[in-house]
C-alpha cells in the first residue's frame, strides 16, 4: 500500500510539473526568484524601478478612479517575485533565502505605502472611500478575496515552474492585487481615513499569505521540497504549519467582514423596500442607500420646493421598521428651467 501511495503521489507531481522534478529544475526556479543568485545589483535595481513606477501608476489610478490604470500597475508591479521567493524558501527550508525574500517584501511594502502616502499628501485630489470604486473595492476584504488569492497563488507557482505556461503570468498579476491595496493604504492615510487603510492592509496580507500557502503548497506537491530536503521533512513541515496558522488568523477577520457585508446588504434591501413604499406617486425618487452597521444613509432626489415632508416620512418608516438603526436622509432638490427658443 505504501508503494502504491508513493507512486500515486509521484504521478500527481509529475502530471502537474510535466515530468519529475530534479535538482536542475529547483536551481532554475531559484534562479528566477532569488535575487542574489543572479549576482550584482541589477535584480535589486530592476525591482526598485518597477516598484516605483507601479506605485506611481497605481496611485494615479486610485485617485482618478481608473480601473484600466490600476490594471496597468498590477502588470508592472514586481512584488509577486519576492513573495513567491519566500514560498520557495518555506518549501525548501532555505532560511537564508527565506529571510532575504521576506526582507525584500517588507522593504517593498514600506516603500509602497510611503511613496503613495507622499503622493496623496501632495495631490490636491481628496479621495473619498464611499464614492471611489478603487478604494471601496479594496477596504472590505471577504473570504471570497481569500479564495481568489489562493487560486492566483497556485496559478503563479504553476506558471513559474513550467516554461510552457509562463505567458500566463501577466494574467496572474492582474488577478492578485498587491501594489494597489498598499497604495490605498498610503492614500487613505494621507486623507486621514485610518479605517479604510486598515481594510486595504488586511486585503494585502490576505493575498500575501495566500501566495505563500497556495503557491508553496503547489511547489511542495510538485516535489521541489523533496529535492531540497532529500528526506528531511521536519523543517519544511514546521514552516508550512506556521504559514497555514497565519492564514487561519487572517481568515477570522475576513469572515467577520464577510458577515458584516452580508448583514449590511440585507439591511439595504429592506430599507430600499420600505423607502419605495413611501415614495410611490410623490415625485421623489430614491437615489441611494448605504447601510454600515447600525447607521444608514439614504439619498432622495426631488424637485425644488417639494419632498421635505416625504423625506421625513421615509426616515420615520425606516426607523419604525428597525428602532435601533440611526437613519440619515438627504434630499437633493433640483429645478428644471425651460427656456423657449426662437
Amino acid at each position: 500500500m505504501a508503494a502504491e501511495s508513493g507512486g500515486s503521489s509521484s504521478s500527481v507531481a509529475e502530471l502537474l510539473h510535466g515530468g519529475p522534478v530534479g535538482r536542475p529544475d529547483l536551481d532554475e526556479l531559484a534562479g528566477k526568484l532569488w535575487f542574489d543568485l543572479e549576482g550584482g545589483r541589477d535584480p535589486y535595481v530592476r525591482f526598485g524601478v518597477l516598484l516605483f513606477l507601479s506605485v506611481v501608476i497605481a496611485s494615479g489610478g486610485v485617485m482618478t478612479d481608473s480601473t484600466a490604470t490600476v490594471i496597468g500597475a498590477m502588470i508592472v508591479a514586481p512584488l509577486m517575485t519576492p513573495i513567491m521567493a519566500t514560498a520557495l524558501g518555506v518549501v525548501t527550508g532555505d532560511l537564508r533565502h527565506l529571510g532575504r525574500s521576506l526582507l525584500t517584501v517588507a522593504v517593498g511594502v514600506a516603500a509602497t505605502i510611503g511613496l503613495s502616502y507622499l503622493i496623496g499628501v501632495l495631490s490636491p485630489v481628496v479621495v473619498d472611500a464611499t464614492t471611489n470604486s478603487q478604494v471601496s473595492g479594496r477596504i472590505s476584504p471577504t473570504l471570497a478575496d481569500l479564495m481568489v488569492a489562493l487560486a492566483s497563488g497556485a496559478a503563479g507557482a504553476f506558471a513559474l515552474s513550467r516554461r510552457n505556461v509562463s505567458d500566463t503570468l501577466p494574467g496572474v498579476a492582474i488577478a492578485i492585487s498587491l501594489v494597489p491595496p498598499l497604495c490605498v493604504v498610503g492614500i487613505t492615510l494621507a486623507n486621514h481615513d485610518a479605517t479604510a487603510a486598515a481594510g486595504a492592509m488586511l486585503l494585502f496580507l490576505t493575498n500575501f499569505l495566500a501566495i505563500l500557502v497556495a503557491g508553496g503548497g503547489l511547489l511542495a506537491i510538485m516535489g521541489y521540497g523533496r529535492v531540497a530536503f532529500a528526506g528531511h521533512h521536519r523543517g519544511r513541515r514546521t514552516a508550512a504549519i506556521v504559514v497555514a496558522a497565519a492564514t487561519v488568523v487572517i481568515a477570522i477577520p475576513l469572515g467577520i467582514t464577510a458577515a458584516g457585508v452580508a448583514q449590511d446588504t440585507k439591511a439595504e434591501y429592506e430599507i430600499r423596500a420600505n423607502a419605495e413604499s413611501v415614495l410611490g406617486g410623490t415625485g421623489v425618487q430614491l437615489a441611494g442607500v448605504d447601510a454600515h452597521g447600525p447607521t444608514v444613509d439614504v439619498v432622495l432626489e426631488g424637485p425644488t420646493g417639494t419632498g421635505a415632508a416625504v423625506a421625513r416620512r421615509v426616515a420615520q418608516r425606516i426607523h419604525a421598521a428597525d428602532p435601533d438603526m440611526t437613519v440619515h436622509v438627504s434630499l437633493v432638490q433640483s429645478e428644471i428651467v425651460q427656456i423657449p427658443g426662437r
